[in-house]
């Protein structure tokens, strides 16, 4: 290596660093903003209540645990990825390549994010953040034990996340001004639409059986091991699928399909807003893991979790298994077969229930 090539080597990992102790001095700033405070109580009588630094960081480690758990399930990918295609996965930065979610988080944030000429700029730096945002709001549904978080119409309130996740698709595909873009957006539009109404039989059956509607309640109803796997297997396996939609996975990732759309609607995003994508997506693939375990095999939290990590794995098995269909089949699968399957189950479990 020459002189000058070494001069712009250490000039772009310099300029990395600059980035880097910014963002980290942001970060520090913005946490010495978060000191104690006085905040009254509903009453003007009362005595002010003091809100800690501990109670605001007790309120956000929940979240950070979802962004490492995203990282180290991208981790879990590609190892098991590998494994199948009889290949070699990420092993070189640190043991056996356990870093290497931190590795390529760096990377992502270090690089440029690039704004195209035509794109509009605010609503293409803010889709990134509703995709994010919407997608770790759904995990303030977690059957949590404690009673201070507790949503009497969680169910509810899932279907209307899942709903309105798909806005942030359609805002990023839509202002990046581009046709493949476009394209991913439309497709996820659709695609949303069509596979939530078979997943609203799905939650009909499931709240029918347990006669409840918060996920801490369904999850309680299924300790004494009566799962409502046994009497809904048909609606766990339409579940799946429905999943699979939902969160634009293989088979059925027409969004982002690679050989017609060069990557759909991010196509557009690079560095940090890419990063900021890609974690709002696999966030949502482990909320759907986490429902479908207190759905179908709820009980204590360490069936939870283990079923949990069940789904997460069949997330992985399927891409690596199955080859993408044609969007025309997709479309065919939800209308003339899932939703005609549901319909069946739903009447199935009304007239068992009603007798």
């Amino acid at each position: 290596m020459n002189h000058k090539a070494k001069m712009s080597l250490t000039m772009v990992n310099g300029g990395c660093l600059v980035k880097m102790l910014k963002s980290v001095g942001v970060f520090f700033g913005g946490w010495g903003l978060l000191k104690p405070c006085h905040v009254l109580a509903d009453s003007p009588y009362s005595e002010p209540t003091l809100v800690s630094v501990g109670s605001v960081v007790v309120s956000i480690i929940p979240f950070v645990g979802v962004l490492f758990a995203v990282g180290f399930y991208t981790l879990l990918e590609r190892k098991v990825l590998s494994i199948i295609m009889i290949r070699k996965g990420p092993s070189k930065v640190s043991y056996m390549g356990i870093l290497q979610p931190f590795s390529d988080a760096g990377k992502l944030l270090c690089k440029e994010f690039i704004v195209p000429t035509r794109a509009n700029v605010g609503p293409f730096i803010l889709a990134p953040a509703v995709m994010l945002i919407i997608s770790l709001l759904g995990w303030l549904l977690y059957p949590y034990k404690s009673a201070e978080v507790f949503y009497v119409f969680g169910v509810i309130l899932f279907m209307a996340v899942t709903s309105i996740s798909v806005y942030g698709v359609m805002m990023s595909g839509w202002v990046s001004n581009s046709k493949y873009s476009l394209l991913g957006a439309v497709r996820a539009m659709a695609q949303s639409i069509s596979y939530e109404i078979p997943m609203g039989f799905i939650f009909f059956c499931v709240v029918l059986c347990a006669g409840l509607f918060s996920f801490q309640e369904i999850s309680m109803y299924q300790q004494s091991l009566f799962f409502f796997f046994f009497p809904l297997c048909g609606a766990l396996v339409v579940w799946l699928l429905c999943v699979l939609a939902e969160t634009n996975r293989a088979p059925f990732d027409f969004v982002e399909g690679e050989s017609e759309l060069v990557s759909g609607y991010n196509v557009e995003y690079s560095g940090g807003g890419f990063a900021v994508m890609f974690i709002a997506e696999y966030s949502s693939i482990l909320l759907s893991s986490v429902v479908s375990a207190i759905m179908f095999f709820g009980g204590n939290e360490v069936l939870t979790g283990l079923f949990t990590l069940a789904v997460a794995i069949f997330f992985l098995i399927t891409r690596a298994s199955l080859p993408r269909l044609r969007y025309d089949k997709l479309m065919n699968l939800c209308w003339t077969v899932l939703l005609c399957v549901m319909l069946s189950i739903s009447v199935c479990v009304v007239v068992l229930v009603s007798l």
